[in-house]
């Protein structure tokens, strides 16, 4: 037997260290027009051919020695997948795998699917950067499209009635087709699972299913017939369109192994959980019953346990939260097919990166790892030369549709909301939406899943009753707006089944919310709703509290709009204690100008009257993005690039932001505070800056503030520490409690469970502030959220603070709470 050297092409585009395809086929001819299609699907894949027999491959036939070469050749990709033209070539590629030495051999796969179909298909995968094992399942299911256009098999997935049949999905074949899966083909063990959740097998119970299989791919399959016809536990599609309710059983395999019995047990708990907490969240009234009031009555319908951001009363409608998508040109440029692909895999993983331990995030990012969907974009991409955007869009819309359509239960349907959410997460990442669509008339209860302060900045109390969030954080800065505006906001409350209209009277304060009270409940809750707005109207100004030592504790407000400025002035405050300059600029895409900074910094200056204002320059970096400074993906934002360090990266903004600040402050008591400071070179290069602004500004004839108060966040625990090294630098201190506490316990303030690690290490946070608080040179105020609560203020009025600054909506509670109890140390 002769050995046809491969003519030239015959190895297409060598890319190292991912999937190779290798095509055996009777007829050279073929092999090669398929490789001209297949390089069209995916240019920078590597492709051998291995077909024809005789010089040149000229014959038909095959050779086991032009595969052996072919598989040398290709020995240094991830893997190999052999596609076979017609069954005979198979000995000719088993032949060629024994004779390959085992240090020259990249993991191979032999795949029975068709042979052009399976090659575009698995070309795609490939080419998106798959793994040999999905390669493999892409070229398995190649025929499915095929199938449904012919109308010759039920769409994949679907599933009737009890005893019907399941249809194999897009990276399946059937039974007979590859004897994978057959009865007779694997050594098996089973368990039988009657599923309790009201819910059925939804997303949540899928998901996690598919996680435990993901352990041992290829280990774990599932049927609901007995095992007549069993499905790879591989995909979540695949799970969701079994359509499995409540009292229909489900059957699980695992191959024999050691661990079997243990994997296949684990998975039925997640089939079967226990009553109480099934009953928690298969309805959003259960164990409503009324007793008292709307809130008292009607619990949280899911295992979350929402927690108390902002406190108040309201009641109202809901409004869901959604973005609008921007509108796709009529005419789009043509697109480059491999850029695309790495947009929309950037965008994948961008939102996989960002998907925290949220349980219902983190599922519906399983979706990510669908074949049924990414491979479904993969391909209008590259075949179809879609953009990234329209190609996820229409993938996704075209796996809704055959879930919809596979799916009967009505509250499994609604479930598909999920892969909504999911959609929207891509599309952002893609930068394709649009705003946020907030309600044009009446007043509602806002539904959140996460409150950005970019939107929480444009909500008043007039049309937002309250908000609902699902994830937020009580010191988010979607909390800090909110308190500015004196909307109740109610966070954490988790994936409770929450419609668009549905009633719903919330008292954020006691951490409840009721969905759909009773006329009688509204009635009453109404009632509190009134007597709460005439309890909070100060009958007297707020402007200090007298102490037994003689001193006295004064009240200052946190402010972040004209607004809560006036509100605070009409509150009688000693002064503004935190004026939030980052406030005017969220959503600002370029660098606002130096006459524009003037403009919205007086307006607050007007506001506020002539009371004293402490305003902090702007406190980029972390959880505050400003796209106009460009300061970069890091990898830990917290503990980058914030506040000080942000400023002197960009030395331009930060040099026209002063200028501005000096300019806006003529006439006015302004002050101005560094945040994130850690070192006092910091301080040194800032006041020296402030000097040379001064002196440009004097040489321009440009009226100004002069001098001007510098004053420090207290933020970072080393400056606590080391505060006596920063009074002669600094002119005041502000302890920043919330950034304070979060450096000192290692929690992120967004991190809503570890609330324990928080509660116990309040007395570390609080001794650090008696640091701060005993060198008596400069004046000390602690502005951060904790100062609103009663408890925490009368322990920093025990360490020496004497200036608490909070949101003005909170100042009369606190004032009450602090005159009818005693401080111990004052």
């Amino acid at each position: 037997m002769t050995t046809p050297a491969p003519p030239e092409g015959a190895v297409a585009s060598p890319q190292q260290g991912s999937v190779a395809l290798l095509l055996v086929g009777h007829s050279r001819v073929m092999a090669d027009a398929l490789l001209g299609l297949l390089r069209q699907v995916a240019p920078d894949l590597r492709v051998a051919v291995a077909a024809g027999a005789g010089e040149g491959g000229s014959e038909l036939g095959t050779d086991a020695t032009a595969i052996l070469r072919a598989l040398e050749d290709l020995g240094d990709a991830a893997g190999v997948l052999i596609l076979l033209d017609l069954g005979s070539a198979l000995l000719s590629a088993q032949t060629a795998l024994s004779l390959l030495d085992a240090p020259q051999r990249a993991p191979v796969r032999i795949c029975p699917a068709p042979y052009v179909e399976g090659a575009l298909a698995a070309a795609v995968a490939a080419g998106g950067g798959a793994s040999l094992d999905d390669v493999c399942q892409a070229a398995l299911g190649a025929l499915e499209s095929k199938r449904d256009a012919l109308a010759e098999a039920p769409r994949a997935g679907s599933v009737g009635a009890d005893d019907a049949t399941p249809q194999y999905g897009e990276t399946s074949a059937k039974p007979d087709d590859d004897g994978l899966h057959s009865v007779e083909a694997l050594d098996l063990q089973s368990i039988e699972v009657t599923l309790t959740d009201p819910a059925g097998l939804h997303l949540r119970p899928a998901a996690a299913l598919l996680r435990l299989a993901q352990q041992a791919p290829g280990a774990f399959f599932v049927s609901i017939d007995g095992g007549a016809t069993r499905l790879p536990l591989d995909s979540l599609s695949r799970l969701l369109r079994l359509d499995r309710r409540q009292g229909q059983k489900l059957w699980l395999y695992a191959k024999q192994n050691p661990q079997a019995t243990a994997q296949l047990e684990e998975m039925a708990k997640l089939l079967t959980p226990a009553p109480a907490a099934v009953t928690a969240a298969g309805s959003p009234r259960a164990g409503a019953t009324p007793t008292r009031d709307a809130s008292e009555s009607h619990q949280d319908a899911s295992r979350a346990t929402p927690r108390l951001a902002v406190p108040g009363l309201a009641m109202g409608p809901v409004h869901i939260l959604r973005r609008a998508r921007k509108a796709q040109p009529e005419t789009p440029q043509k697109s480059d097919p491999q850029a695309e692909l790495r947009k929309i895999q950037g965008a994948w993983q961008k939102v996989l990166d960002a998907t925290s331990a949220d349980e219902i995030l983190a599922a519906q990012s399983l979706f990510l790892q669908d074949p049924a969907l990414t491979q479904g974009v993969q391909w209008r991409i590259l075949v179809e030369h879609l953009s990234a955007a329209e190609a996820w869009v229409a993938a996704v819309q075209g796996l809704r549709n055959d879930l919809e359509e596979a799916i009967q239960d009505p509250a499994l349907r609604a479930r598909l909301s999920d892969l909504d959410d999911l959609s929207a997460r891509v599309l952002e990442a893609l930068g394709v939406l649009g705003d946020w669509q907030l309600p044009t008339s009446g007043a509602c209860i806002l539904l959140a899943e996460d409150l950005p302060p970019s939107v929480a900045r444009r909500l008043s109390h007039d049309r937002i009753l309250g908000v609902l969030d699902r994830r937020g954080g009580p010191q988010s800065h979607a909390a800090i707006l909110l308190r500015a505006a004196n909307i109740p906001y109610l966070v954490g409350i988790g994936p409770a089944p929450i419609a668009e209209g549905q009633m719903v009277a919330m008292d954020a304060g006691a951490g409840r919310y009721a969905l759909d009270p009773t006329a009688e409940e509204q009635k009453a809750f109404a009632k509190r709703i009134v007597a709460s707005a005439i309890a909070t109207v100060p009958s007297q100004p707020i402007t200090s509290l007298a102490l037994a030592d003689g001193s006295r504790v004064e009240f200052w407000a946190n402010v972040a709009s004209p607004n809560e400025a006036k509100a605070a002035a009409s509150l009688g405050v000693a002064g503004i204690g935190l004026l939030r300059s980052e406030m005017l600029f969220l959503g600002a895409t370029q660098a606002p100008t130096e006459v524009e900074q003037i403009e919205r910094i007086q307006e607050l200056l007007q506001a506020a009257g002539q009371r004293p204002v402490i305003l902090r320059v702007l406190d980029a970096g972390a959880d505050k993005s400003f796209p106009f400074l460009r300061l970069g993906a890091e990898p830990n934002p917290a503990l980058g690039l914030r506040g000080i360090r942000a400023l002197e990266r960009r030395p331009d903004f930060f040099r026209s932001h002063l200028r501005a600040l000096l300019r806006a402050g003529v006439g006015y008591d302004l002050r101005l505070l560094l945040p994130m400071v850690t070192i006092v070179q910091e301080v040194a290069r800032t006041r020296q800056l402030l000097e040379r602004l001064h002196a440009e500004l004097s040489a321009e004839k440009i009226p100004h503030l002069w001098p001007v108060s510098l004053g420090i966040m207290v933020e970072v625990p080393a400056v606590a520490l080391k505060i006596q090294d920063f009074v002669p630098l600094a002119d005041f201190f502000s302890v920043g409690s919330n950034d304070l506490g979060q450096y000192t316990w290692a929690v992120d303030r967004e991190q809503g469970d570890l609330g324990e690690i928080e509660a116990s290490g309040r007395a570390a946070l609080l001794d650090l502030c008696a640091l701060v608080a005993q060198q008596k040179q400069r004046p000390v105020s602690v502005c951060g959220e904790a100062a609103a609560d009663p408890f925490m203020a009368r322990a920093f009025i025990a360490r020496g603070i004497r200036r608490l600054s909070v949101a003005p909506a909170l100042i009369p509670a606190l004032d009450r709470a602090l005159r009818e109890s005693d401080i111990p140390g004052a």
